[in-house]
């Protein structure tokens, strides 16, 4: 593992993590509802990263130090800390290594539950060390099959969502809130970006939980104060120090080493808890939050959140690639349901999504015309108002969404929206699956089609997209959208973009990673 690999991986894992981070915090609520596992995750990711780039000798031993070092100096709360130790356990293995194998990674996984459930005096189950005990266990089950480390890795994540769907049936807390554990939650955030980075695809979202049905509940809080702090000296008795605050409140860990130890409690007496410190050391990083307030914001955020969904008209998309499912989010869909050419949803997928979402009225965007007769049946398995837009395309279904009223009444929205996909062309490219009838092209040939129609044949694909946006513009269009499919490369983008402009230079033109599959491009024109 060289520096620059250790950077590009810990990044996937905190761009994930940034993108999940208020959905993270909307869950917690054990073992108090402070509110803030997401960020304190993101933080600690974060100093892990920092610390890696100050690393001058680019061994592999001083990369795993260094993650190890900075996820404690940056870890914050119960969940920060924790993952600091998974992160300590899994580095600490990694390093006795020169290669990362299967059977390595295995051991690494292990020894980050058993470090974890270590560090915490009073392990309770249904948490983010259930979720990081389940992955270690998953791994030791195929650890005598022939599988590759990143295999491997796709497993054990798989399991790690099982996992935390399992947290509610183990924690009632949990179960009384209807959420999953954060901590394990963020867990599988994190995974899902280290997978993504080492594969070099795109991260993989995969809902776990409708974060918009969590119940607002109120606990008993009996420690009011969150401290944490960091004690240098020349070597405590971290044991001894466990027991001294014991009495002091809960949620304690005491980790790191004798010379330079992390402390996290919840109390109700911090004076305390900083005199015993200072006596043992110099103390640093000190953070006293008061736990009653946080858990007062998250229970404010959450009916907020509770009072805008139950209010606002819901929209669920079908997609397929994640670029364009992050436009459809961008544009006010509520949730996006795989599937597109080829790969057709069924009704219960679109009813799981309609169901997912509090609204009460709910417009769905087939954006492909197989869909369509399944999205209709929808409504009569559910008690919600239902309204199918019979979007083909999906330009058509973006065309739609900008139409769109978040505040505009069922009756108006359904009404714009129809209106919409009227006024959008499509065209889409991609390749021949065999030889025209009439030999107007070969297998593997790029074909365009317009509509539906297939308008434009060739060997070359920019050419082909080009004359295929030529016999789709006319003198009235004002607009041309591009989405590239996940076999685009960047070169191939910035050619298409030079070459569109270049023809149409009073039109505007955007282009943006699709990444959906089938097609080299889809294109929208108005």
């Amino acid at each position: 593992m060289d520096q620059g690999k250790a950077q590009f991986i810990l990044n996937s894992s905190i761009e994930n993590l940034r993108r999940h981070e208020d959905e993270i915090n909307r869950l917690n609520v054990f073992p108090v509802p402070d509110g803030d596992t997401g960020t304190n995750m993101l933080h600690t990711m974060i100093s892990a990263v920092k610390e890696v780039a100050k690393v001058e000798d680019s061994s592999a031993k001083d990369i795993w130090k260094a993650i190890t070092y900075g996820s404690l100096m940056g870890a914050r709360g119960n969940s920060g800390v924790i993952l600091s130790q998974i992160i300590k356990g899994i580095c600490d293995e990694l390093a006795n290594h020169h290669e990362i194998t299967t059977e390595v990674l295995i051991k690494a996984l292990r020894n980050g539950a058993k470090v974890a459930y270590q560090a915490v005096k009073k392990p309770v189950e249904g948490t983010m060390l259930t979720v990081i005990k389940d992955i270690a266990m998953a791994a030791e089950r195929i650890s005598k099959t022939e599988i590759q480390p990143t295999e491997l890795l796709e497993y054990v994540l798989e399991e790690a969502e099982k996992s935390v769907e399992r947290t509610p049936k183990l924690l009632q807390t949990l179960k009384d809130a209807g959420v999953v554990d954060a901590g394990g939650y963020g867990l599988v955030i994190i995974g899902r970006g280290i997978l993504a980075a080492i594969k070099g695809e795109q991260i993989k979202e995969k809902a776990i939980i409708n974060t918009s049905n969590i119940s607002v509940t109120r606990e008993t809080i009996e420690y009011a104060y969150c401290i944490e702090l960091m004690i240098k000296s020349n070597g405590i008795d971290m044991k001894s120090l466990e027991s001294e605050l014991d009495c002091l409140g809960d949620s304690m860990l005491v980790v790191g080493t004798p010379e330079l130890t992390k402390v996290h409690i919840h109390t109700n007496d911090p004076g305390r808890v900083l005199q015993i410190a200072t006596n043992l050391g110099s103390i640093d990083n000190v953070q006293i939050n008061n736990i009653i307030e946080q858990s007062a914001k998250r229970e404010q955020a959450v009916k907020e959140d509770l009072a805008r969904a139950e209010s606002k008209v819901g929209v669920v998309a079908v997609a397929n690639g994640n670029g364009i499912k992050d436009i459809l989010l961008s544009l006010g869909v509520d949730r996006v349901v795989d599937g597109g050419q080829s790969m057709n949803p069924s009704t219960a997928d679109i009813l799981k999504a309609v169901n997912d979402i509090p609204s009460n009225e709910v417009i769905i965007l087939p954006n492909n015309k197989n869909i369509i007769l399944a999205a209709h049946q929808v409504a009569s398995l559910t008690s919600k108002r239902i309204s199918v837009i019979p979007t083909k395309t999906i330009p058509e279904g973006f065309s739609a969404l900008l139409s769109f009223d978040k505040d505009a009444l069922f009756e108006k929205n359904v009404s714009n929206m129809y209106k919409a996909i009227n006024s959008i062309k499509t065209g889409e490219v991609t390749y021949a699956t065999r030889d025209g009838q009439c030999g107007e092209f070969k297998n593997g040939d790029y074909i365009g089609l317009f509509n539906g129609k297939i308008r434009k044949t060739g060997v070359d694909l920019i050419s082909t997209t080009v004359g295929l946006i030529c016999d789709m513009i006319d003198a009235d269009d004002e607009a041309i959208t591009i989405l590239a499919g996940e076999q685009v490369s960047k070169e191939e983008m910035d050619k298409l973009k030079k070459e569109v402009e270049d023809k149409f230079p009073n039109i505007e033109l955007e282009i943006h990673n699709g990444n959906q599959p089938i097609y080299y491009f889809i294109i929208g024109v108005e």
